[in-house]
Parts: C-alpha cells; structure tokens; sequence
C-alpha cells in the first residue's frame, strides 16, 4: 500500500484537473464494482481510496509532498493517527456521510506556536481555514431537479462497497461519487456556483486563546465551526497546538533541558558561571563554587525553572541542563606545567609493565555515521548518552 500510485490507479497524471479525476473514478467504479464483477474487491478498493485522496484538495496535497505512508502516519503534526483517519478516511464505519467524504464535517487546523508563546500564554491567535457549507443558489442539490441522473457507481442506492484501509474486510458505506444522495447531475446543468456538488467554500476565521503552559498537540475544540452536513448542522473544528523547535531548550511536558552545555576543563574543576536568557526574558544566570567537579555528561537540576503547568500557572516543572566537558588539545602544557599539574590532582595508578608483555599503539578513534554502517546496532555504548536524557526530544510536528 505504501507505494501504491493512485494517479496510475485512476489512469490520470498527476497534473489531471478534479474533473478528469472524477470521470475517470466513476468509469473504473462502474467496471469495477463488486456487484458487477465479485472477483475485483481489491481492484474497487483501491481506485475507491484513491479518489477519496484525490477528490480532496488537502488530502492530494499531503500525498504529493508525502505519499500513502504520510497519510496513514499523520503528516504535518497529525500524530494522532485515529483521529487523523477519522477526519480524512471515511471509510470507517460509520454511515452518516458529509461534503468532504467524511462522517462528522470535522475540521482540524494546525496551529503553531514558539515555545515563548506557550511559556507566556494570555494573547490571542487566529487560524484562518475553509469550509464547505450548503449551496444558496440550489440549496445544496447541485442543480434543478431535471437535471438529476442515477448515479453509475452506486446504482441510485448511495451505497457502495468499501474496504478498511489496510484492506482485511469489506464493509457497505457511502458512495463518494454521488456522495450518498444516489444521483450526479448532468455536466450541463449543474449549478456554477458549486459545479453540481451542493457545496461551497466558505472563509473562515477563529480566535484562539494561548494560555501559560498549553501543552504540545493539544486540541481544541469548537463546536459548529467545522463542515455542514447535508443534513444542515455543521460539524465542529479542532485547533491542534503544535510547539515549534527551539534553539535552546527541549521540552518534555512542563519540564525544560539543555542539552550539551559546553565547558573547559577548567571551567568543570574550577567554578563554572553561565547566564542565558529564559523563555520570559528574564536573565538567569547558574553557577558552580571552586572545586565543585562538573563530569561529562553531568546534569543539574533547577528546581521551578521549567513551564508553567497547564491550567496551574502558579506551578512550574524544572529545567535540566546536561554538561558537556571539552578537553583541551594534545601538547597543551609543558612538561615541567604537566609536573606541577599532577601534583594537584589525583596520584594515577601505579602499573608495573610486565617485560614480556606486548606494547601496542593507539590512534583516534573517529565515529562513522551509524545508519550507514551494518554494525550500527552495536554502538550503543559510545553514543555518550545519559539515562535522564534518553529519549527526550522537542516537541515538533
């Protein structure tokens, strides 16, 4: 299914006009149908979720940039995959049917915010979107009643066979190409200001209120902003929050980390000072006293420095900040420096060189990209991770 070519499955090119996709579908669909042909399910399943994705402007974008695997992963921040199949596949089971092929006329609008934005909280976006509501000029029938031909695909009855997405099983649904109403109009007399479809487009705009510490792909509901339905009501809009990357920080929920915060060797033995400037403006500085030992790796923790929680801004999560120690370079010091350098740290272990052993050379080690090596899998142990950090990455779409 990944690398299905739904251009080639319809027989258009990828520059094919709405018009030729549907022509096109509603002869495959005729030949095709399973009522017709019995043996030819898989051959109707296919050319059926090929003009679902085609017909719609989003969803044959999101496959020209993505392909089937973007759709059935949640492109664009959709990373909650069983509502991004409820909202673009509607071959789910459910029988109520909307303009856009759906069942519910949900609309879902991504919302992007800097991590500034979400620390702060108390302004107001807008999101600006389309959505399909009924036709005035032919109150959604998409043309005069003369003009109303039994649909071929469905055989009049606004029903046709489809397929779950993966194909396992079979179920009865709406038929996308009269879209359940059991008729098409002819191309003569349908209505211009919808082409014979019953909908149009309507500009829309919705204020959202950010508040301090909203979480990443939060979704926020608002009820009859989305699709109108044949039936008249109109489905309901959902504004996905979606946190965009940030150069210093990383998040995990209302914790904040920074990662590979670079120091000399001195700066870990001898005291280490560093301020930056957080996510409200305020300047923050850390530091260390002489003689407290920063290691590689090593992580401290500030205690109330991370986001606001979610819906209790008088709390806060932490901020973790990971260190990353640089050794100086070879022949840094002189040996008489090395001497007096010594003196004051640690005595090394004493090792008594057997006469007979073999004395070998070492050179640098130099790491080669992991995914292109075949022994990548065993690296593990010189990745230099720490636990607490594993597995933490920022919060994007």
């Amino acid at each position: 299914m990944d690398n299905l070519n739904l251009y080639a499955v319809l027989g258009v090119t990828k520059e094919a006009t709405s018009e030729e996709i549907k022509k096109n579908y509603r002869k495959l669909a005729k030949e095709f149908h399973p009522d017709k042909n019995p043996d030819s399910g898989e051959k109707f399943k296919e050319i059926s979720f090929a003009y679902e994705v085609l017909s719609d402007p989003e969803k044959r974008r999101i496959y020209d940039r993505y392909g089937v695997k973007g759709l059935q992963e949640g492109a664009e921040g959709f990373t909650d995959t069983s509502d991004f199949f409820a909202q673009w596949f509607p071959f789910g089971g459910n029988t109520s049917s909307d303009p856009r092929g759906g069942s519910d006329g949900k609309i879902m609008v991504r919302l992007e915010l800097s991590l500034e934005e979400m620390y702060m909280g108390g302004q107001q976006k807008s999101v600006q979107y389309k959505r399909q509501k009924l036709c005035g000029t032919c109150n959604g029938d998409g043309g005069p009643k003369e003009a109303q031909e039994s649909c071929e695909a469905c055989g009049g009855v606004g029903r046709a066979a489809a397929f779950t997405f993966m194909g396992l099983s079979a179920f009865d649904a709406v038929c996308p190409a009269c879209d359940g109403r059991g008729f098409t109009i002819k191309d003569s007399m349908r209505c211009k200001p919808c082409t014979g479809t019953g909908f149009v487009e309507q500009e829309m705009t919705r204020d959202v209120q950010i508040e301090a510490g909203v979480p990443h792909m939060l979704k926020l509901p608002f009820a009859n902003d989305g699709h109108q339905l044949r039936s008249g009501e109109f489905g309901d809009l959902y504004v996905i929050i979606v946190q965009a990357e940030h150069r210093v920080f990383q998040r995990r929920h209302a914790n904040l980390y920074m990662r590979d915060l670079e120091i000399n060797i001195t700066e870990a033995l001898c005291g280490y000072t560093h301020c930056f400037s957080h996510l409200d403006g305020r300047t923050v500085c850390m530091r260390t006293q002489p003689g407290e030992v920063l290691r590689h790796n090593h992580i401290k923790m500030m205690r109330g420095a991370g986001m606001p929680v979610f819906n209790k801004p008088t709390e806060h999560g932490d901020l973790y900040v990971q260190f990353k120690v640089n050794m100086p370079a070879n022949n840094f010091a002189t040996p008489a420096q090395l001497t007096m350098l010594e003196e004051l740290l640690p005595p090394r272990e004493h090792i008594a060189v057997p006469p007979e052993a073999e004395e070998v050379q070492m050179t640098d080690y130099k790491p080669q990209n992991r995914s292109a090596r075949p022994d990548a899998a065993d690296d593990d142990d010189f990745t230099g991770q720490s636990p607490h950090f594993e597995g933490v990455q920022c919060q994007t779409a």
